[in-house]
């Protein structure tokens, strides 16, 4: 029988109404700012739990999963930017780009993680850049005072994305460019 039973800070085992060892799988909650050990108690007793259990399972199934949203027609722009071998963008150090791509989100500001890389794999740093989101466009502006290998990857905002709880997740190839002198 699964059960939520009101804890405090301390010891768990003294506040149970039977042996600890009869609640399996044991996990502390936090339900409306209170603690509570969720757990599927085995003993024979007859225990009611201190908030309803289908309440809590319920609200469970209803913390939804971020939504996948995919950036399209992906293209980057400047004075004397190009796509070279391996669909790697070639821009020459210190000038200015402009990339653009088709997004499903509100008018908004975003900031994008830009990862310089060495061997192709492995990060060596990151800049910052603002983009701004209008119109269903984000355009993200930007420069590489070095030159270098860097990158552009789902896998990087996703996990930014993520550590600040947005609703949503994106979808996208990397994007790769070369600075060179």
């Amino acid at each position: 029988m699964l059960v939520l039973i009101k804890v405090n800070a301390g010891l768990i085992a003294p506040q149970l109404p039977d042996e600890s060892t009869l609640f399996e799988n044991q996990e502390i909650v936090v339900i409306e700012g209170k603690d509570y050990l969720f757990a599927d108690y085995v003993g024979m007793k007859w225990i009611e739990s201190d908030h309803n259990v289908d309440d809590y399972l319920r609200s469970l199934d209803n913390q939804s999963e971020p939504f996948l949203i995919e950036l399209t027609n992906i293209t980057v722009t400047g004075e004397h930017v190009s796509l070279g071998n391996g669909g790697i963008w070639w821009i020459p150090q210190s000038e200015r780009f402009e990339l653009t791509a088709n997004v499903e989100l509100p008018d908004s500001d975003m900031m994008i993680i830009i990862e310089r890389v060495a061997n192709g794999t492995h990060v060596i740093d990151d800049i910052r850049v603002k983009a701004q989101i209008i119109d269903g466009i984000v355009t993200i502006k930007g420069v590489f005072s070095q030159s270098g290998n860097y990158q552009i990857t789902a896998e990087r905002l996703n996990a930014g994305l993520d550590i600040i709880e947005a609703p949503f997740r994106l979808a996208f190839d990397k994007v790769e460019f070369d600075a060179y002198v």
